[in-house]
């Protein structure tokens, strides 16, 4: 079988992007590659969807939609796209990220008349008039008209998400498209859209090499990272913005006394936890670019700190779970059905920064329960986060929508 993936980059995000699938692919005699909007892979499994004397002309449509409000809905590479030998080539084409500003929806129509196709939402956009996460907002149920916050990412200047929201429809209407979700909470926004509850939904959750993302030596992984092995180590994503609740761990910490004997661990951005730095120690390892270094900081880890706002899915609990590591998360997110709370993991009232510090506590104090939940996060991610299983799940649904073409 010959399969396309398009996506807005290659090793960014390879995990859910359709990058980790391109080797097992190719390991199994089928043929597949990337068409990227950004193209940060040197090797053969991926081509640049934009080439480089056309970076400009994306940039003026970038500067013409946000000032028109509209978004991804004039740019020319995806229609562009069936004059590629490789979409020629194609039995199956899978869409992943395409909201990127790098491709038009408004293409779907004439592309999915020409390949099977297949698209996998990583989160809520294509349901919305603009935003990736419309958190509390029900206006994407009847058409966000009007919207009430136009601050949302993707921001826009004037109130066009009716406008954006109608141009979908139009071009969801005219498709062909099998829908793939990694939630069942990704699932029911789905099932409730007005713009998407027609098409075939497969709920299919990632995966992971669990060999590698597995339960290792404590003592070992924390004096690899200069940590003390006594010290009961907090790891969390530190990254600004919306939706990771990062100013909610940072109240949750510094709820907690200052003689817990815990030691912070970060990854990603660096210095957004200076308030903390007299309270506990904190080591901060910046961007992480491997599974490998991903791994050494979950191994090191005793308890994974993660009450985001808005989540598609939550690869970070995921991965926590599969290295034995119980999460605390907030409700309202995919997050405690991903973490397997409350038996992998403990979930509290979301934006409640109170909750979010007695869970932690809980687990600071009662070592064994720690323990036990770690165990039963494996134990439950072994049955569901392989990734032979995911990658089998996928290439059925690719076999599903060739005998439906």
């Amino acid at each position: 079988m010959n399969i396309l993936q398009v996506n807005y980059t290659d090793i960014l995000g390879h995990r859910f992007n359709g990058g980790s699938l391109i080797p097992w692919l190719r390991d199994r005699g089928h043929n597949a590659i990337q068409a990227v909007g950004i193209k940060q892979n040197m090797g053969d499994t991926s081509i640049n969807l934009i080439p480089t004397q056309s970076n400009k002309l994306s940039q003026l449509v970038n500067r013409i939609e946000n000032f028109i409000s509209i978004h991804n809905v004039l740019y020319p590479q995806s229609f562009l796209l069936p004059f590629n030998s490789i979409f020629k080539e194609a039995d199956v084409v899978h869409y992943h990220i395409i909201h990127n500003q790098f491709f038009s929806y408004l293409a779907f129509p004439w592309l999915t008349k020409l390949k099977p196709a297949v698209w996998s939402l990583h989160d809520p956009w294509a349901i919305t008039g603009h935003c990736i996460h419309p958190f509390d907002c029900q206006g994407w149920k009847t058409g966000c008209n009007p919207c009430p916050h136009l601050d949302y990412p993707f921001a826009i200047h004037h109130d066009r998400a009716w406008l954006n929201y109608k141009l979908k429809n139009f071009a969801y209407q005219n498709s062909q498209l099998h829908l793939i979700v990694a939630s069942q909470w990704m699932q029911n926004l789905v099932e409730q859209s007005p713009l998407l509850s027609n098409f075939p939904v497969h709920q299919i959750p990632f995966g992971l090499d669990l060999n590698l993302f597995s339960p290792g030596n404590k003592a070992e992984a924390k004096t690899k990272l200069g940590i003390p092995a006594d010290e009961i180590v907090i790891g969390l994503r530190s990254l600004p913005g919306p939706y990771k609740g990062l100013e909610y761990s940072i109240k949750a910490l510094g709820l907690l006394p200052a003689n817990a004997p815990i030691h912070i661990l970060t990854c990603q951005t660096k210095g957004l936890l200076l308030s903390l730095a007299d309270k506990f120690p904190i080591t901060e390892l910046g961007e992480l670019h491997s599974d490998t270094a991903m791994v050494d900081f979950f191994r090191a880890t005793d308890i994974h700190l993660m009450p985001s706002m808005a989540e598609s899915f939550g690869m970070m609990a995921m991965e926590a779970a599969a290295c034995g590591v119980p999460s605390v998360i907030f409700y309202g997110t995919p997050l405690s059905e991903i973490c397997f709370a409350p038996e992998g993991g403990i979930a509290v009232t979301r934006g409640d920064s109170w909750q979010l510090s007695q869970a932690l506590y809980s687990l600071i104090q009662d070592q064994q329960k720690r323990l036990a939940m770690g165990q039963k996060a494996r134990y439950l991610a072994e049955k569901k986060y392989d990734f032979d299983t995911y990658a089998n799940s996928i290439f059925r649904v690719y076999e599903q929508v060739l005998s439906n073409s």
